[in-house]
């Protein structure tokens, strides 16, 4: 077989699998330019002749040679992402036995530095609520109505630590006012029901029912309508979203810190895992399968680590042996 022919249908088993457009871009766009450089560097075609070396040859290529669309070198983390994507599919053709020996228990994915990302803190969270005015002044409807959608959608990413698409794709039937729940639509086609606090859910509220119709330039709501609407009454779109952070990033001042939704969901989760939550329930909270991913955020919670360290510090632990200095027996002489 064709490995052309084996990618086209480890795509389509990705596409049954309900996997994200993005995630079956990213596949598809990858792993062709693996076998655009098998191929014009080694002359290979066939899946048989796939073998360990070349997998190891193509990560050498990436480390050696810079992005065909930025010119730049290629990040640790963008190689590891790309030899993530081909280690997918080789253990798709060895579980499918498209080949008769595995050739991915020996291909080990590089190693990349994780980065300290500072997350916000209070000060910058009062500055973000109060750079959401948005609008002409002399439309001062269509200003409270932007003003106060801005608000709560900044508001439900710090209390909640939804996803943008999460957010971006929320439908008035989502929202449980009664219960103070989303429904949110889950990375792996998965829904999950995800709690907002009271003074989460009050911004959204506010927004729902005194400015959202004003947008929608009507007073029929329809449970499929988006919650956000853009100036227009149109669903405020994933890049909208994106957009409105660039500028509060330029009205808060916030240097050093990257404003965007992630970075408040960074906040969110540091934040509970610093007063004491659950873990466990953290994990739930951002729809993570997993501890392991949960853990990384906890490590961003230092205050806590610092109070911990100073309760421990082995600088103490000559006063502690001295208070603990007794004798190891009823004799006094060897």
């Amino acid at each position: 077989m064709l490995i052309r022919e084996a990618i086209k249908l480890f795509i389509e088993s990705r596409e049954l699998d309900n996997c994200t457009a993005k995630g079956i871009r990213t596949y598809d766009e990858r792993l062709r330019y693996f076998v655009g450089w098998l191929e014009a560097n080694h002359g290979i075609e066939d899946l048989d002749d796939l073998r360990l070396d070349h997998l190891r040859g193509w990560i050498a290529h990436l480390k050696k040679h810079p992005s065909e669309r930025t010119k730049q070198p290629l990040s640790d983390r963008t190689i590891h992402s790309y030899g993530k994507a081909l280690l997918v599919f080789c253990h798709w053709i060895e579980q499918e036995e498209m080949i008769d020996k595995p050739i991915s228990t020996r291909f080990k994915l590089p190693k990349f530095e994780k980065k300290f990302i500072p997350t916000f803190n209070t000060d910058d969270v009062e500055k973000l609520l109060a750079a959401c005015e948005e609008g002409d002044e002399t439309k001062p409807s269509l200003r409270k109505a932007l003003t106060a959608r801005n608000r709560a959608i900044v508001s439900l990413f710090l209390d909640t630590g939804i996803r943008l698409k999460e957010l971006a794709g929320l439908r008035l039937r989502d929202i449980d006012k009664n219960a103070y729940v989303l429904l949110v639509h889950r990375k792996g086609n998965k829904w999950q029901q995800v709690p907002v606090s009271r003074d989460g859910f009050k911004p959204l509220h506010v927004y729902l029912t005194k400015h959202r119709p004003f947008l929608a330039q009507s007073d029929v709501a329809h449970k499929d309508d988006s919650v956000f609407l853009n100036s227009e009454g149109g669903a405020l779109s994933y890049g909208g979203i994106e957009s409105l952070f660039k500028r509060l990033k330029t009205r808060t001042g916030i240097d050093g810190k990257r404003v965007s939704p992630h970075n408040c969901r960074r906040y969110m989760a540091t934040t509970q895992l610093r007063l004491g939550r659950s873990p466990l329930d953290v994990q739930r909270q951002m729809g993570h399968t997993t501890l392991s991913m949960t853990n990384e955020y906890a490590s961003l919670t230092v205050e806590h680590l610092k109070k911990s360290h100073e309760m421990y510090s082995p600088l103490r632990a000559k006063d502690q042996d001295e208070e603990e200095n007794i004798d190891d027996g009823y004799w006094n002489a060897d």
